[in-house]
């Protein structure tokens, strides 16, 4: 028999807690051809709209990577790293190998190291710039440094014709034979997206006796939504849909271990509340 608790602070939001509020996630494809071999020191990855989960517009403030099984456990370190972000209507990349031009630096490091991780597990970086995202349109992730100490690999699923890499940080074409899109998640902002005092009120209680954790909302919700279940280090462990007008669902969670967890709901407009409990 699982045990829950709920820990009702009011509802609020925490860095670990609003992890990833969109994503694209979770493939199981390793790949090197971002965060690692020489060969691809400048990579630019497109994320469509139909791509990712959460969706909603706002000003990125953070970035997400998965860590992959090559080198995931020593990490990785980097000289003269470069991100920079834009958006198109385009799904893919013109001629099927030309880079993107006229994107936004959002980040520049002389140095930067990724610390060791565990497989499928998040790392991230926050952004020096803020970048204004409009979620109807494709998203392009530009990634460039000029050396890494290991090839260290990320997760990702298949590259439908959305990532080219380069060896060449000048080279205005790239090659587009690495068969792995790496996932991504994102942070917006808080004061850019849509605030929480427009989500109903949301009550957890919990039932032992059946494993399960009952929300209700309160009013019912005026969209459909999402929740998520996200750990104490913000990694997604559950997931799941509720319907407008729904004013109560259950919450399985007998296959959690004990700790912190905290419960996520976001509206088909982007409205945002988050709950915490714990399980012992």
């Amino acid at each position: 028999m699982v045990r829950t608790t709920i820990l009702f602070l009011g509802s609020f939001f925490l860095l670990d807690a609003r992890a990833q509020m969109v994503q694209q996630c979770c493939g199981t494809q390793n790949s090197t051809y971002l965060w690692g071999l020489p060969a691809a020191s400048h990579t630019q990855c497109l994320y469509l709209p139909a791509d990712l989960t959460g969706l909603l517009s706002g000003d990125i403030e953070r970035l997400y990577w998965r860590y992959g099984n090559v080198s995931e456990d020593v990490g990785n370190s980097f000289t003269d790293l470069t991100i920079r972000l834009g958006q198109t209507t385009q799904t893919t990349f013109t001629n099927g190998n030309q880079f993107f031009t006229g994107l936004d630096t959002v980040l520049t490091r002389s140095s930067w190291v990724i610390q060791p991780g565990i497989e499928g597990d998040w790392f991230s970086i926050d952004l020096d710039t803020l970048f204004a995202y409009d979620s109807t349109k494709t998203l392009i992730v530009d990634v460039a440094w000029l050396t890494s100490t290991t090839n260290m690999g990320c997760l990702g699923g298949a590259n439908n014709d959305q990532k080219l890499y380069s060896a060449d940080n000048s080279s205005p074409t790239g090659n587009a034979s690495s068969i792995s899109l790496q996932d991504i998640g994102f942070d917006l902002e808080l004061g850019t997206s849509i605030a929480e005092g427009q989500m109903p009120e949301a009550l957890l209680w919990p039932v032992p006796a059946e494993d399960v954790l009952e929300v209700r909302l309160s009013p019912a919700p005026a969209h459909p939504g999402i929740w998520r279940v996200h750990d104490a280090l913000g990694k997604p462990v559950l997931t799941g849909r509720y319907a407008q007008g729904t004013d109560r669902f259950a919450v399985n969670v007998a296959g959690l271990t004990k700790g912190l967890y905290f419960l996520e709901f976001q509206d088909d407009p982007g409205g945002m509340r988050t709950e915490r409990f714990s399980v012992h």
